[in-house]
């Protein structure tokens, strides 16, 4: 990414109708630029230790928005825009069976993609930010919209141009830039965005296979024309039942009935597949990033966070945050959503990201906690925020009042403990939740299990859960800072402290809204550092990354014949600000270069070893480690259905594309137009 001057550095303009918090956008500077080159495979070098040989084979593979069309620092922007880029380390074994790591990075070659401008100065779809901003008018929110139209249908216009090849990228058919996560389904490695279906993706040279919805006799697509683009909508944080590997998903719009459901096996199976089945009570179209599931259930969430373009009727943005309303749980049996029972947690909050959820034979964990209960219940694990701010601070705009932490609260995003009563479809005499309550005040986000490990195997409890935290602050990117920068990762114990949390209860001793563990992140580092927190048994344990470095989320990489849950390796990015970043503009440098890292599970302080990518990775959102059988036996799709592309001439390592141009003039002026 080129640095820019302070002369031609962008001066943020501020009115009643366009509310900016910072000068400088926060999530389009620094390490959260954009990177401006597609590398193949390239060899790695290795700066310190060793890499441990459970990895040999795999890659590690992070997900991100990576907007192609960046020229306009002015236009409105959000973290969560952006075109889907892939960015792995594949750990080859060389001929003297020696570990050799490689990076690569790719965009995800969607018809957004194909269908944008070398001359366009921001991308083709309207911004979060704008569809969630209060101080955007109605007006210029219709114009985006229109601009966006326009866009897409002219895509289907014959003889206009295009940056891609390959079956039917030449026309926008989905509005996804699969910009997400990444995960594995038999033998697919897919990469989703809940604006779309996944895109199928090939390892470990990232190219991009076309989208997937579904297999033959089972899809989700449906409908005609635009209707089938909403339909479509799946979301980018499915589950995986590790005992028979099926898949579980949901798709949410903003069309009746918003809300449906899949359930995926593999194609060997004999198992009966679930194929877009409504759960009924919802109300409107929600925002639900994140969905969490049990051995026998699935639990959805209904925040006060709309999607909804009614709102605009209202005289309220697409996206818009009540702070009147309910946090609603759905909780279902696996196969049958028709079953849903609604509980309801009547403080608003936010939950982009679920930790863990598992079943509980509630006659036997009274037998521990001294309660007195009958029946089944379902623990839920999410992260947990108390306010809206992060849907505005990450677009740079002014988060309202109503979207802040209320009644003058800190905002504050925890790690939270629910406990759902008498769970379908056991009798009821109403849906309770028996137990709420934060497990610490250290701020937790991204988080992170062994999903290899037995009972757990991702649908049981796990007792420990890895996440993102931070020395100060929390990751509503207050404090004075223009964005959230994770500089400490957090492991707990999370069933010791969900015991510990429900004997106090039980004991009258946790208040409302009280966390079982009421340290700051300075409380704990200082305790860790005397010792008094710092032993194995520790509930909370911290890695505190260098002055000036910074993480992104990790994934778990079991040690071979591990015996116990954490033994094992978070593999993450990291980055030097100090030495990446120009000191006067806060751009990142030509030549900075991103380092992944790989930290011992258990004792959270050893750095196994650190290797030196080819260049710099932005901070971005979820990544996925794949093992070497996973790699190995990924699906490799016809040749003709590989999408390429280029950017901007003959890069060395990639395929060109096809480059037709014709009328695309209407186009080209409307991509790097600004109202």
């Amino acid at each position: 990414m080129k640095g820019i001057t302070p002369s031609s550095a962008p001066s943020r303009r501020s009115s009643p109708r366009n509310q900016r918090l910072h000068a400088q956008h926060g999530y389009l500077s620094g390490n959260y630029a954009p990177v401006e080159k597609e590398s193949p495979l390239t060899p790695c070098r290795i700066v310190s230790g060793t890499i441990p040989a459970e990895l040999a084979g795999g890659q590690y593979v992070r997900n991100g928005g990576n907007p192609m069309a960046n020229a306009n620092l002015e236009r409105e922007s959000h973290w969560f825009d952006g075109d889907g880029m892939l960015h792995g380390i594949f750990f080859g074994v060389s001929e003297g069976n020696q570990i050799a790591p490689s990076y690569v990075n790719r965009y995800v070659v969607t018809d957004v993609l194909a269908g944008t401008s070398s001359n366009a100065t921001r991308p083709i779809l309207p911004s979060i930010s704008t569809l969630s901003s209060p101080y955007v008018s109605l007006l210029t929110m219709l114009y985006e919209i229109l601009r966006s139209l326009v866009l897409c249908l002219s895509t289907w216009i014959p003889w206009t141009w295009s940056l891609a090849r390959g079956k039917g990228t030449e026309r926008v058919s989905r509005i996804s830039v699969a910009n997400t996560s990444v995960y594995a389904h038999d033998s697919k490695v897919l990469a989703g965005c809940e604006s779309g279906p996944p895109m199928q993706i090939i390892l470990p040279t990232l190219d991009t296979a076309g989208w997937w919805t579904g297999d033959e006799g089972r899809s989700w697509a449906k409908g005609l024309g635009p209707m089938k683009i909403f339909h479509e909508m799946t979301t980018a944080h499915p589950h995986t039942d590790m005992s028979n590997n099926e898949l579980l998903l949901y798709h949410s719009s903003f069309i009746a009935p918003y809300l449906r459901i899949s359930v995926i096996p593999p194609r060997r199976s004999r198992q009966e597949a679930v194929i877009d089945a409504v759960v009924p009570g919802m109300k409107e179209g929600k925002l639900m990033h994140d969905f969490a599931a049990s051995r026998t259930r699935t639990v959805v969430l209904d925040l006060p966070l709309s999607l909804d373009p009614r709102n605009l009727l209202k005289g309220k943005p697409i996206v818009h945050f009540d702070d009147k309303a309910p946090v609603r749980f759905g909780i279902f049996p696996r196969r049958e959503p028709g079953r849903v029972k609604w509980y309801e947690d009547p403080t608003p909050a936010c939950i982009y990201h679920t930790a863990n959820c598992w079943d509980e034979e509630q006659e036997q964990q009274a037998e521990k906690d001294g309660a007195q209960s009958n029946g089944q219940a379902i623990n839920f694990l999410a992260c947990r925020l108390n306010s809206a701010t992060l849907v505005y601070s990450a677009g740079n705009v002014v988060p309202p009042a109503s979207a802040r932490a209320p009644h003058g609260e800190v905002e504050r995003c925890e790690l939270y403990y629910w406990r759902f009563e008498d769970a379908p479809p056991e009798p009821s005499t109403g849906p309770r939740i028996s137990h709420s309550f934060p497990l610490s005040r250290v701020p937790f986000e991204f988080p992170t299990i062994n999903l290899y490990h037995a009972p757990a195997a991702g649908l049981g409890p796990n007792r420990f859960i890895y996440g993102c935290s931070m020395r100060e602050g929390s990751f509503d990117a207050g404090m004075g800072r223009n964005s959230a920068k994770i500089d400490c990762l957090v492991k707990m114990d999370a069933q010791s402290l969900v015991k510990k949390g429900r004997r106090r209860a039980a004991e009258g001793k946790l208040r409302k809204g009280e966390a079982v563990d009421e340290r700051s992140m300075v409380q704990v580092l200082a305790d860790q550092q005397t010792q008094q927190g710092g032993s194995d048994d520790s509930d909370i344990r911290v890695f505190e990354l260098p002055s000036g470095w910074y993480a992104q989320e990790t994934s778990f990489v079991p040690r071979a014949n591990a015996e116990r849950e954490d033994d094992g390796y978070l593999l993450f990015f990291a980055f030097d600000e100090k030495t990446g970043l120009d000191t006067r503009t806060g751009m990142a440098l030509p030549d900075a270069k991103s380092e992944l890292w790989i930290l011992d599970a258990r004792d959270m302080k050893t750095i196994v070893a650190r290797i030196m990518c080819a260049q710099r990775v932005p901070y971005g959102l979820h990544g996925k480690w794949f093992t070497a059988k996973e790699v190995r036996d990924v699906e490799h799709p016809p040749e003709e259905m590989i999408r390429y592309r280029t950017l901007g001439g003959n890069e060395e390592g990639f395929r060109e594309g096809e480059g037709k141009l014709g009328l695309g003039v209407l186009r080209s002026w409307l991509q790097s137009m600004v109202p």
